[in-house]
């Protein structure tokens, strides 16, 4: 649908509504009284400006312009908003849009923060409440007009000074502040580009574990999006840490580098952003090495980036495949009389009963079922409790129970292993003792979504064990007294996992495995 190209508009009367005068008169208290004040967080003042400015901004630029007919305001919002949203994603057209701006009395300093994209639908309020001022019919005021229109160019000229803006920071005095646990300081004599990409929301580590060797234990597939900042120079970028966390630096001439470090070795405080007060056990320095190359200088928190693609490991420091593990399909309501089993290459079994299939996936040695059998299949809920082989967390898992009338068996997929208890016998038996360490001398592997997994070798002991047995992915072991012969298809402590890739849950140790029950005598 065509715009008609009237020009009923007077832009110079929005100049006098309230809401411009409001969105004028915060933009100039913004960012000559707050920013840097301390009142207020610098994000905030920095947000505000934004908002204030894109209302302030299309009806200033018409009025300028002399822009009177519908699409010529189109023109001047669909504008503002183009050159608002370029200069905060586009590194380029903010270096552009200051140099341009230099050549003015009033040169901008431009963060690229896409994050400031959010303050876009200011445009839409200003669209919908001042393109009507424009065409009431309203006393001419021609002084009031030009007042307005000179302290909108002023106020939207002066914002973003270099000597008023502080990079998502609390001015405090005269020293700049923000609460971070590090900051990147650049020490060179030119602005840098700087790259941060922080782990994925969904990722989970265990801190421990990560630091005591980042560089193999992480790998690149477990950082998110970067964030771009353009970093002048004797400025600092601020990091924050809630527990622990890492992230993959790079910059324009430095090649990719890991920061990580321990909210407990690093708490979250005031630090200083600018280079001349740093704290100097706070500041990661970025500087021209002696060979000429950019880099970040020596830090406990600086590590080499993790390669583009780690070793595989081999022998008995595997784990299994992606593809290896227990499955069932959904239970049916029995009991149902079993016809026969039918077993694929995949290791997984068609038990067929009367009018359908069960489809099961376990070890062959771990189906004591024949044909003729009344089966009932039941799934279980596994939740609460404390094992020693979940590292003492509570049951997160799923299990299936299947009753005959010779065996009962219960497949167990979580951090928990199957037990009797678990499955909910009738017959009462005490419990052995299971518990699961790293196989030594084994420092893990990356799946394909960048987690690291280390094969655990379990232990059992105690009740219905003669000293000690052990076990590990793939093995079997049968304990005494009728309790039952435990199959473990996985055993892996996964210290570092993004929990957005299927199939494993969200816990720090992953079993699968079949108890096989025979009833008692």
């Amino acid at each position: 649908m065509s715009i008609p190209d009237q020009k009923p508009f007077a832009a110079r009367r929005a100049l006098i509504h309230p809401l411009w005068l409001g969105a004028l008169a915060l933009l100039a208290i913004n960012d000559h009284l707050l920013k840097g004040s301390g009142h207020l967080p610098g994000w905030l003042t920095g947000k505000l400006s934004d908002f204030a400015g894109l209302v302030v901004a299309p009806a200033l630029l018409a009025t300028l312009l002399r822009l009177s007919s519908r699409r010529g305001l189109v023109a001047a919002h669909v504008a503002t908003g183009a050159v608002f949203a370029a200069i905060k994603i586009f590194p380029d057209a903010a270096r552009a849009f200051e140099a341009l701006t230099a050549l003015t009395p009033f040169p901008w300093s431009i963060t690229v923060d896409p994050t400031d994209l959010a303050a876009l639908p200011a445009l839409a309020v200003a669209w919908r409440v001042l393109v009507p001022a424009m065409e009431r019919p309203l006393p001419e005021r021609p002084v009031a007009y030009r007042i307005a229109a000179i302290g909108g160019s002023l106020a939207c000229a002066a914002t973003s000074e270099p000597s008023e803006r502080c990079m998502q920071e609390t001015c405090v005095g005269t020293i700049p502040e923000e609460f971070a646990s590090l900051v990147i300081g650049n020490e060179t004599n030119a602005q840098r580009l700087v790259r941060v990409r922080p782990l994925k929301e969904s990722v989970q580590v265990e801190c421990a574990a990560v630091l005591a060797d980042p560089e193999h234990n992480l790998s690149r597939e477990l950082f998110g999006p970067a964030e771009t900042w353009l970093l002048d120079p004797g400025r600092a970028l601020p990091l924050q840490n809630s527990a622990c966390d890492a992230y993959l630096v790079d910059a324009d001439g430095m090649a990719p580098t890991l920061l990580a470090w321990s909210a407990s070795e690093f708490p979250t405080q005031a630090v200083s952003t600018s280079t001349d007060s740093a704290d100097v056990n706070r500041m990661i320095r970025m500087e021209i090495s002696l060979d000429g190359k950019l880099e970040l200088t020596g830090h406990p928190a600086v590590f080499p980036a993790p390669p583009l693609e780690h070793e595989p490991a081999t022998g008995q420091c595997q784990t299994p495949a992606a593809g290896v593990g227990v499955a069932w399909s959904e239970p049916l309501p029995g009991p149902h009389v079993l016809q026969n089993v039918t077993s694929s290459p995949d290791g997984c079994h068609a038990l067929q009963f009367e009018a359908e299939a069960h489809y099961l996936c376990i070890p062959e040695a771990a189906i004591p079922f024949k044909a003729g059998d009344l089966i009932n299949i039941e799934a279980l809920p596994v939740s609460g409790g404390s094992f020693s082989e979940a590292g003492n967390q509570s049951a997160l898992a799923e299990a299936l129970r299947l009753t005959g009338p010779n065996h009962t068996v219960l497949v167990v997929r979580g951090n928990v292993l199957a037990r009797r208890e678990l499955a909910k016998m009738d017959e009462p038996m005490t419990e052995p003792t299971m518990e699961a360490e790293p196989l030594a001398g084994c420092s893990g592997a990356h799946d394909e979504c960048g987690g690291l997994s280390m094969p655990l070798d379990i232990s059992l002991l105690g009740d219905h064990v003669s000293g000690v047995d052990f076990v590990r992915a793939g093995g079997t072991v049968t304990l005494a007294d009728g309790y039952g012969t435990l199959h473990v298809v996985r055993a892996e402590a996964m210290p570092v996992r993004d929990t957005a890739c299927p199939p494993f849950p969200v816990a720090d140790r992953h079993y699968e495995s079949v108890l096989v029950i025979p009833a008692a005598p």
